[in-house]
């Protein structure tokens, strides 16, 4: 009898933990009149922050510093913001997308908390297209539903590097484009590496 051997990649409680420390540093809450999301530091020296595009609003904040908009990309719900001395470590974004399995982890100020909450998850789908929600595709789907508040935050691979953004979701999964979309729309405002 013939069988197939799977391998366990699962990452580990205590490096999902050191992980979310170091996000801790880059991500950071942001907020309008018309409500509150997540960005994170792109480029540290640039003072470049990365959201979706569904956060833009009237009297945009970020860590309660006046923030402007560089680009944003509705169809793809994708802004960049301009934070003046953001003086936070960019976080890297992943060079492919990830497949269906992997393990990810969201990290963001759901339900406008004083700290960011993580959820761990797994692919579900990695190139869906859902045309009525205008955004189209390719999305990802994870197996785990967006909080509130985290929309526009990152969602990282095990190396702690952005694999997705945080767009929409329902009360069972998350979706959001890939590394591959974002690198592709705003990767010229990510930092350069060294």
């Amino acid at each position: 009898m013939t069988g197939v051997v799977f391998l366990a990649t699962s990452v580990f409680a205590s490096q999902w933990a050191a992980i979310a420390e170091k996000l801790d540093e880059s991500v950071v809450y942001i907020e309008s009149k018309q409500g509150s999301c997540t960005g994170f530091v792109i480029d540290n020296e640039r003072d470049y922050v990365l959201t979706a595009a569904h956060c833009d609003g009237l009297e945009l904040y970020v860590d309660q510093t006046p923030a402007k908009v560089v680009s944003k990309d509705a169809k793809k719900d994708l802004l960049v913001l301009y934070v003046k001395d953001i003086d936070r470590p960019a976080l890297k974004l992943a060079n492919k997308d990830p497949k269906r399995g992997e393990e990810l982890a969201s990290f963001g100020f759901g339900y406008g908390l004083e700290r960011p909450l993580m959820r761990v998850s797994h692919v579900s789908d990695d190139k869906t297209y859902i045309a009525e929600e205008g955004i189209g595709g390719p999305l990802l789907v994870v197996d785990t539903s967006f909080v509130p508040g985290q929309s526009g935050g990152p969602v990282v691979n095990a190396l702690g590097e952005v694999s997705m953004i945080v767009q929409m979701g329902n009360d069972v999964v998350g979706l959001g484009v890939g590394a591959e979309l974002i690198k592709s729309k705003v990767g010229k405002y990510f930092e350069k590496s060294k």
